[in-house]
C-alpha cells in the first residue's frame, strides 16, 4: 500500500543571506529525493501551518512522512 502522505504538496526553499527563495513546489517524496543541503527548508505538510509560514527541516519532513 502506498503512503498517501508522500503525495502531499510542499514548497522547497533555500535560505541564504538574502532571505528565503523558493526552489519549487513538489510532493514530499520528491522533496526528500533532493540532495541533502542544510540550507533547504520545506513548508509544513499541514496546509494551515504552511499558510502560517511554518517550515521544517529534512529530518522533520521525513518523520512526518513516516508517521501514518
Amino acid at each position: 500500500m502506498e503512503n498517501k502522505k508522500a503525495h502531499c504538496i510542499i514548497e522547497v526553499s533555500v535560505d541564504s543571506a538574502n532571505g528565503r527563495h523558493a526552489v519549487g513546489i513538489m510532493n514530499m517524496r520528491q522533496a526528500l529525493e533532493l540532495p541533502e543541503m542544510p540550507s533547504l527548508t520545506y513548508t509544513h505538510p499541514d496546509p494551515v501551518k504552511a499558510a502560517a509560514g511554518i517550515v521544517v527541516n529534512r529530518q522533520e519532513l521525513a518523520g512526518y512522512l513516516a508517521c501514518r
